[in-house]
């Protein structure tokens, strides 16, 4: 169904494209550095999200992006680095109280993603969509407890 070459040459172009951005980031504020990253996440989940709601048909792209939220999974707690809440920040302070806690959610966020990539690479709409919603729930169970409400 999926013509793997084109999915490992995509997934090394995402791999320097992360290698690229890491090396942008390296000018970048931290809160920059996390805005950022998160907003791209944001990207991945909702190009998973069209093909889970049959918007658009599975493709290559779509175990890329499966991947592209398991990089950013694994990079999530490097992202908070201690004493890096700025005013413009939604990041509570309970982070850092409770880093045992932020980074059990974290992990919780990296083990949902392997079955999101094989659900992917099965480009079957309704494994996404379980797969997809496995993971979303573990996003919230770090925005509920660590991130403030959005400010108007």
């Amino acid at each position: 169904m999926f013509n793997w070459k084109k999915i490992l040459i995509a997934g090394a172009a995402a791999t320097i494209a992360v290698t690229a951005t890491a090396a942008m980031a390296e000018m970048m504020s931290v809160q920059d550095k996390r805005t950022a990253t998160m907003k791209a996440l944001g990207g991945h989940m909702k190009a998973l999200s069209g093909v889970a709601k049959g918007e658009m048909a599975a493709s290559d792209a779509t175990v890329v992006h499966a991947m592209a939220v398991g990089e950013i999974a694994n990079t999530i707690t490097l992202l908070f680095p201690e004493g890096s809440a700025t005013a413009d920040s939604r990041s509570l302070p309970k982070i850092w109280s409770d880093w045992s806690g932020f980074e059990k959610a974290a992990a919780d966020l990296s083990a949902a993603v392997p079955a999101l990539v094989e659900a992917a690479k099965s480009g079957d709409q309704g494994k996404i969509g379980a797969a997809l919603g496995a993971v979303g729930k573990t996003c919230g169970g770090c925005h509920k407890p660590y991130r403030a409400e959005k400010k108007s």
